[in-house]
């Protein structure tokens, strides 16, 4: 039965409304009868209607405020409007509040049977298209449920196909990718996504089963009913929807194709094989459509070629040498081409590139995000690169930045090195602590005691010291200058604790060794 509520500021009508209409012959019921379209908005929570009668001119709410509200909140309620001849060209106004029907209020109501026949129609086909949302909701929650891990359990899979009448047979899934830029909005992604699946359901038939945004730029399509000998059919389909995208859309779009399956069971197998597929050309984007081919010891790709020459390219940037780093990188993606590395492959690759760059630039005190500019996540940008260029343009830099910032941290070091050489041997009569020399030549002590120990061997407080015994020896034998001058001249408060110092270094008291 259909719920119905009625709306009349006159308690006549309402009566006649009521008692003059055979609402159960209409398999309908009436559920609430209202004073003015207030009231009935009012009850429309509680009543939930399917079908709402309501006069058009009526205190407090008249029946186009009436129709407006249910558009506006989009409730699931067919609105037919009653109207006298005087108000039908008011009444008209309510076409863009998608109002069912009009009838004009006569004595019988002519036309309301009709009117009410034609909301039933449109009730029901509003239930079905909700039914059928509802259940392509369903299905893509449950696909991208398989696919990122989290429905894995094949009967529980089966079973909620079933559940769903959904039967795959034969099917194959395709990953689709597509550069987006970072800015691009959510409204235009969305009509980007769904362009793809009207040009796949253009082309495919009913041969798609379901599509699933896996990703903001990546899609998986689901295939069913193939035959066996799929692949130049599939392949000419999919020519069709990349020319589309790129003649309507204006968007490059790259295919991997999974092989043939039979099985449920095989669904997340199927997908990782498209995505492998998608990856397998990812430096050679002249190949827009890629099938998966079983590869024998396809884990074992990784060629000692390409790791050697990643090694060489990650001591070049730590030597600050970056136009030799550039060409070993260039090297190392000619390698990983030849070597059959997936995009993900790649991209791993880079990763390892880029922590060794962190690891080298913390050396120096620096950080990566400070010489490369970047401002997020440098992992997740080289993971999310939809293109090779994107991912070498980004990769380049990150290799350019640091070896250049290396090399510039280099020469600071060196400069604060020689800085502090310089420093200690015309100051050896007054400095007494690192912290002195340091804040002398604006520097951190830390940082300075380590990079001096690495490039000299020696501490500074050693090299301070070492100045100072070469000083006292000159001083002692060069002239007739007394024990107790030298140890002023060294900056020491009493000769005591100078004659302790000089033994302690040469072995022989000053008095001796003068």
């Amino acid at each position: 039965m259909y719920r119905v509520m009625l709306a009349d500021d006159e308690p006549i009508v309402r009566k006649a409304l009521t008692t003059l209409t055979n609402w159960q012959e209409l398999e309908c019921e009436v559920v609430y009868v209202a004073a003015n379209g207030q009231e009935l908005i009012d009850h429309l929570e509680s009543e939930k209607p399917d079908i709402v009668v309501t006069d058009i001119r009526m205190p407090v709410k008249d029946g186009i405020e009436v129709a407006k509200y249910i558009q506006e909140k989009e409730l699931p309620i067919e609105v037919i409007i009653l109207t006298a001849y005087a108000d039908f060209s008011y009444a008209q106004s309510a076409v863009k509040y998608n109002v069912v029907d009009y009838v004009t209020k006569t004595g019988a109501f002519d036309g309301l049977i009709a009117a009410v026949e034609k909301a039933k129609q449109s009730s029901k086909a509003r239930s079905e298209r909700l039914q059928k949302s509802d259940r392509t909701v369903l299905a893509e929650n449950l696909f991208k449920g398989i696919l990122d891990g989290s429905v894995y359990d094949t009967q529980e899979i089966a079973e909620k196909l079933a559940d769903l009448d959904i039967h795959m047979d034969r099917f194959a899934v395709l990953v689709l990718q597509y550069r987006l830029e970072a800015n691009v909005k959510r409204e235009r992604r969305d009509k980007i996504y769904h362009s793809l699946m009207n040009f796949y359901s253009m082309v495919f038939g009913s041969q798609l089963l379901q599509g699933v945004l896996v990703r903001r730029n990546m899609a998986a399509v689901f295939l069913n009913g193939l035959n066996e000998d799929y692949a130049e059919q599939l392949r000419r389909q999919c020519v069709q929807v990349t020319d589309m995208m790129d003649n309507f859309m204006g968007l490059q779009v790259y295919i991997g194709v999974s092989s043939l399956w039979r099985s449920t069971a095989g669904i997340k197998a199927a997908y990782e094989e498209a995505e492998y597929a998608l990856g397998k050309d990812f430096l050679d984007r002249r190949v827009k459509i890629n099938f998966y081919r079983e590869e024998p010891g396809r884990s074992e790709l990784l060629s000692a070629k390409a790791e050697e020459e990643t090694d060489r390219l990650c001591q070049e940037i730590q030597k600050g040498h970056a136009d030799e780093a550039i060409k070993l990188f260039q090297q190392v993606l000619e390698r990983q081409k030849e070597s059959g590395y997936t995009a993900n492959m790649i991209k791993n690759s880079g990763i390892q590139i880029q922590n060794n760059c962190r690891k080298y630039l913390s050396t120096h005190g620096k950080n990566l995000y400070e010489v490369t500019g970047l401002s997020h996540s440098i992992t997740h940008q080289i993971y999310e690169c939809q293109l090779a260029e994107d991912y070498i343009r980004l990769m380049e830099r990150i290799i350019r930045h640091t070896a250049e910032g290396i090399h510039q941290a280099a020469d600071r070091r060196n400069s604060l090195i020689r800085d502090c050489e310089n420093y200690i041997s015309d100051h050896y009569d007054n400095c007494t602590s690192v912290a002195d020399i340091a804040r002398a030549i604006g520097t951190n002590s830390s940082y300075l005691s380590r990079i001096f120990k690495e490039a000299t061997g020696r501490t500074i407080i050693q090299t301070l010291n070492r100045r100072k015994i070469e000083k006292a020896k000159e001083f002692l034998t060069g002239g007739d200058m007394k024990i107790y001058e030298v140890a002023d001249a060294l900056g020491f408060e009493n000769t005591t604790y100078f004659s302790h110092f000089f033994k302690k270094h040469t072995g022989v008291s000053p008095k001796d060794y003068k």
